[in-house]
């Protein structure tokens, strides 16, 4: 079967059913391919509520609002940051992904479920993907790629997997948390988190290690410090590391995990990959392709960069871990932090407050 777009859209996770969207929403030609429409990705499912206005998606995914996150440091001291309005929606990512592809295909994108194989070609691209054991060939003269951490793109085209965060989580169903938990602490969660997040119909924990071979080992020192002996389903998955290094090759740009485009620290995912997304297709356009790398500066190049400067200081050791939950202790530096982490607050004067802030109190 062959088959011919102005776009190809590799990915129909929320960056690429998002770029899908915008494209078809202004009467491109756009075909969104996903390797699989059942699958379901291992997330906490975390996402600010803002977004739903912003991308106009259906609240009726949401199963649960949280009001307030709470940070646990190693030594047992805990803070309760309250959100407020500024809260965090709670979504099970098969039905939210499954949502953001109708609407893709609502807008009048192509939906295909097959695997991308292979990619050839400077101005137009040959993209060559497989649904069962039957080829399909596809031309089109842009591609974003949004496949993943795992993109089958980026390994085509001869790019560098992203360096990863390994994380192991559980599905318990039965057990119930009505807010997000942030557990820190070397003995279970050396240079990363553990976590406790509401979900469905119980709760997602888990915890995040740089070496996948103690994951196991790690996430049981957590749940007998967290006290919970339910056995629930668990998945190990990666998560990418920001380095601020890949937007686009050639006609190809790359949005969400496929490019690293993950909050240094919290490790928050959905947001960036739907607004890069929408980046990279408002680049294709205005016809000017370098646009999805100016414009995703302006959005977010200061805060990612301010993130990895905390996640490397605060979570070297368990010393500087009993810093940050101290410092959110204090209204000034949790004002701040909602301002930043939750409202996407890109203004400069934010950005230089709360930096100011973190300084004052480490010294």
């Amino acid at each position: 079967m062959r088959l011919q777009a102005k776009v190809l859209v590799v990915g129909g996770g929320p960056a690429g059913a998002t770029a899908a969207k915008v494209l078809a929403a202004q009467g491109t030609e756009v075909i969104l391919l996903e390797r699989n429409l059942s699958f379901a990705k291992p997330c906490g499912g975390g996402l600010i509520l803002s977004a739903f206005h912003e991308f106009s998606i259906p609240r009726t995914t949401i199963k649960k609002e949280i009001r307030n996150i709470k940070l646990i440091s190693p030594a047992g001291e805990h803070v309760t940051v309250e959100l407020g309005e500024s809260g965090i929606a709670i979504v099970q990512r098969k039905e939210f992904d499954s949502v953001l592809r109708e609407q893709a295909w609502a807008a009048g994108s192509c939906v295909l479920e097959g695997e991308f194989s292979a990619i050839t070609g400077n101005t137009l691209y040959r993209i060559e993907a497989w649904t069962g054991d039957k080829k399909i060939e596809i031309t089109a003269e842009y591609v974003i790629a949004a496949d993943g951490v795992n993109s089958k793109v980026r390994k085509a085209l001869g790019i560098s997997p992203p360096a990863s965060l390994f994380a192991l989580s559980e599905y318990i169903r039965g057990v119930q948390n009505e807010t997000c938990e942030f557990w820190f602490g070397s003995s279970h969660a050396p240079g990363s988190y553990s976590w406790v997040f509401p979900a469905h119909e119980g709760i997602s924990l888990g915890t995040g290690h740089f070496s996948p071979g103690e994951l196991q080992n790690l996430f049981e020192k957590f749940k007998i410090r967290k006290g919970i002996k339910a056995e629930g389903l668990r998945k190990i998955y990666r998560i990418p590391l920001w380095d601020g290094g890949l937007y686009q090759s050639g006609r190809v740009l790359f949005a969400g995990d496929s490019a690293g485009q993950v909050l240094p620290l919290t490790y928050e995912g959905i947001y960036y990959a739907m607004t890069s997304g929408a980046l990279a297709a408002q680049a294709i356009l205005l016809g000017e392709m370098n646009n999805y790398k100016k414009m995703w500066k302006y959005r977010f190049q200061k805060r990612f960069v301010l993130m990895e400067k905390l996640r490397s200081y605060f979570l070297k050791d368990d010393t500087t871990a009993e810093r940050l939950v101290a410092l959110h202790k204090r209204p000034e530096i949790q004002l701040a932090s909602r301002s930043l982490w939750l409202m996407k607050d890109s203004h400069k004067k934010s950005f230089l407050s709360y930096s100011g802030l973190i300084r004052k109190f480490l010294h």
